[in-house]
């Protein structure tokens, strides 16, 4: 039987794409293997894909030299069990996602010569990615920007995979989204959200906009550290929604952070956003997945410390006086909708 190994976890920017590369290999009938951390969110979801092996790694970066010198041992004390697996396994190929949950699949498979391929999300490179570039046969990247970064004659423009369950809600229109969440038909609709773990400042602000902007009704995603204050009959709030297809589509613009899964998800939607990148994102690179769609005039970039909600506020209205039905295939233009069929047919399977 056909034999993979994946990794690429510690966050959902890299376990989700990973997530959809191990949906269209189990397609094809390969037995997979994905490596990942107990510390991460790989640890808490379910991979219905083939068989998780998780070790108790952690990252390097950040960390004091008494906290480096232990993540480091343990990074390099994992890499000899994967290598281990490796040799009995004799996978016929391994490809990586970025985060620190990857590295040691990338360096134990360079060192059993299983072929290896890696994926870099985002616009600026991981320090993991950098490394296993090296060591890699094809380098795919989701954006343009990344190229630079990477040995020109083994990189290729593939796109960020997105899973199949979101792509599902492309089929239906805006009205059956909003009839599906009991959301106004008639109203503009702003869809707020911070990530997984939704952002303080975000709902703050979306709640007051709400209490001013009555003919505009919101979507929240609040996140488990923030709450609303008040029940205003323009919001519907979520802690979390694990359906965010449903969500995109019943909005017509959105306010987010700029993660490289968020932001390609945005676009395949055709979405208008206002962005604001995490500030505290390795190399700023969450203002580099979408510094690209501002100079198209397709999004606005807020950095955090500009984040008020005047200034939220005007670039609401702003888009709200545009024809937003051309907005948004402007966006889709730049979808790259079959990132998994490009990745595979690269590595040639």
């Amino acid at each position: 039987m056909k034999k993979v190994f994946i990794a690429g976890g510690g966050t959902g920017g890299h376990f989700y794409p990973a997530l959809s590369i191990s949906e269209a290999l189990h397609k094809k009938g390969f037995s997979i293997f994905y490596i990942g951390t107990k510390n991460g969110i790989e640890g808490k979801k379910d991979f219905p894909y083939g068989e998780k092996i998780l070790f108790d790694t952690k990252g390097v970066r950040g960390k004091s030299l008494k906290g480096k010198v232990i993540s480091t041992a343990k990074l390099l004390n994992t890499t000899l069990k994967v290598k281990k697996i490796l040799k009995k396994e004799k996978p016929d190929f391994a490809i990586c996602f970025g985060g620190y949950a990857s590295l040691p699949l990338g360096l134990a498979a360079f060192l059993e010569r299983v072929p290896l391929y890696i994926h870099e999300q985002n616009s600026v490179p991981s320090y993991t990615n950098k490394v296993l570039s090296y060591l890699a046969k094809k380098i795919f990247i989701t954006f343009e920007y990344s190229k630079k970064y990477f040995p020109q004659e083994k990189t290729f423009l593939t796109g960020f995979p997105i899973r199949n369950s979101l792509k599902k809600r492309l089929s239906i229109s805006k009205e059956e989204a909003r009839r599906l969440l009991g959301i106004p038909q008639e109203k503009d609709v702003v869809l707020i959200f911070g990530g997984s773990q939704g952002a303080k400042k975000l709902t703050e602000i979306g709640e007051s906009l709400a209490e001013k902007e009555k003919g505009i009704f919101f979507i929240i995603i609040t996140g488990k550290n923030s709450s609303l204050n008040k029940k205003l009959p323009n919001i519907k709030s979520f802690e979390y929604f694990e359906d965010m297809g449903l969500l995109y589509k019943a909005s017509d613009i959105v306010i987010s952070r700029s993660g490289a899964g968020t932001v390609s998800e945005l676009i395949l939607f055709g979405k208008p956003a206002v962005f604001i990148p995490y500030p505290y994102a390795a190399s700023n690179h969450q203002y580099f997945n979408v510094k690209w769609l501002e100079e198209k005039g397709l999004a606005y970039i807020v950095e955090e410390k500009n984040l008020n909600e005047k200034v939220l506020k005007e670039k609401i209205k702003d888009f709200f006086s545009k024809d937003l039905s051309l907005l948004e295939d402007r966006i889709k233009s730049f979808a790259i909708k079959n990132a998994e069929e490009i990745i595979l047919k690269e590595i040639g399977v």
